[in-house]
């Protein structure tokens, strides 16, 4: 028996309450479970029960054992000290402090619903991918509809976290926090770190200048910084940028990343290090500065398109620093740039539009995911094969959600799908 199951059968009054009774022998009826409490103190707080004619108001803690109590130490909390109610499956011991108080004990041994037992036995055993793949189709489809729009919205609740610690270390200078989080996600997945450091050694100060400058300049800080950079080069273009980035590394005092930070072994030809860093580049050069001026304003799908322009000048006919090609360095496609969308963009546009409580802000995120299309991989894939369709990057977002941070997990107990198939 888990505790957690208990304070779920508690929290629904999923029990039989024709047999409750008190150890002591009177009858028990739960009128209110109370409100769950997640901090410090009694499990759920301003319950009502009522036992024998005394109807009571107050808090109740739950337990596998009555030993738990001495266990975690409630004697000693004084938070525990006006409880109505001591709740356990099975009463082992006496509690000297709950005697003397005249806090009655309800044993549940015996008294839970056995098909909900057993449910809860079949999820927690499951071997299938997800534990509830036998029974989701029971069900409702409203029901998965809202648990999804919930599960957008704590998804991007849980990246704004470490959003928030950006901005803590920036002295929450907006702007910059950005400019980590947007590099971040230009990095993508095995060159994020290495990204957000290269925005961190330059700030965006020296960004922003230097745009303002030129795309000579831009390039030059961005790719000098970087560490690509060679000493010496040949091509006119090459040793402009080695020349102004010797200056700019003096002004900025920039300390230039190593190669070894960059990861290359195993990530294909579009995704290498120095490609995203040109395809940044290009995306800086088709926005406008301060990047307030893209966090804070409202984003549509047609703005992808916008952003996803092709490397021009000596990039258009090279991929590396001296290496001529005849296509350049590609566009960033619209999948990718839909991945810094999804990422990075709009999880710091909704971080700011919850500080700044810009409610229409916020919404147009949220609608911003529905208007994208849906991510394609292996776990998308196999939703659809237990009949739940992504029909868009909103839905997409939150399967990945569901997946990774409940089922995975077995989190049933906190799931609204598990939550349905356990009380039906």
């Amino acid at each position: 028996m888990k505790e957690d199951l208990l304070q779920f059968i508690w929290k629904f009054k999923l029990l039989n309450q024709q047999n409750l009774t008190t150890l002591d022998g009177e009858q028990l009826e739960v009128i209110s479970s109370g409100l769950e409490n997640n901090a410090d103190g009694p499990d759920f707080l301003n319950a009502r029960v009522k036992i024998g004619s005394q109807v009571w108001a107050g808090n109740v803690e739950i337990h596998v054992n009555s030993t738990d109590w001495i266990k975690h130490k409630h004697s000693t909390n004084p938070k525990f000290k006006n409880l109505i109610l001591h709740v356990v499956y099975k009463h082992d011991v006496e509690i000297e402090e709950l005697t003397f108080q005249k806090t009655p004990t309800l044993e549940l041994t015996g008294k839970l619903n056995n098909e909900l037992l057993s449910r809860y036995q079949e999820l927690m055993s499951s071997q299938l991918w997800v534990p509830c793949a036998n029974r989701i189709s029971e069900v409702s489809e409203l029901n998965i509809k809202l648990w999804l729009q919930r599960l957008l919205v704590e998804r991007l609740e849980r990246r704004t976290q470490f959003i928030d610690s950006i901005l803590e270390e920036n002295q929450y200078d907006w702007n910059q926090a950005f400019m980590e989080v947007l590099f971040r996600s230009f990095g993508f997945k095995k060159n994020a770190d290495t990204m957000q450091l290269l925005a961190n050694k330059i700030g965006y100060q020296a960004l922003k200048s230097e745009l303002e400058t030129d795309d000579y300049s831009l390039d030059a800080l961005i790719i000098g910084s970087s560490g690509f950079l060679p000493e010496t080069a040949n091509h006119f273009y090459i040793v402009s940028l080695i020349q102004r980035f010797q200056f700019q590394k003096a002004k900025y005092k920039i300390e230039p990343l190593k190669a070894a930070q960059w990861i290359k072994g195993g990530v294909r030809p579009g995704n290498q290090p120095f490609t995203r860093l040109i395809q940044l580049l290009s995306f800086l050069k088709s926005i406008d500065f301060p990047f307030l001026n893209l966090f804070g304003s409202p984003i549509k799908e047609k703005d992808i398109e916008n952003h996803c322009t092709k490397p021009s000048g000596y990039w258009s006919s090279h991929t590396k620093i001296e290496h001529p090609s005849i296509q350049g360095v590609s566009k960033i496609g619209k999948v990718s740039m839909q991945s810094v969308l999804i990422n990075g963009i709009l999880p710091f546009q909704f971080y700011y539009a919850r500080y700044t409580k810009n409610e229409a802000l916020a919404d147009n995120v949220l609608e911003t995911f529905s208007d994208l299309k849906s991510e394609e991989n292996s776990i998308i894939t196999k939703w659809k094969s237990l009949g739940l369709k992504s029909n868009n990057a909103f839905d997409s977002q939150a399967l990945l959600e569901l997946k990774n941070n409940y089922c995975s997990e077995k989190k049933c107990l906190i799931c609204a799908i598990g939550n349905q198939i356990l009380k039906r």
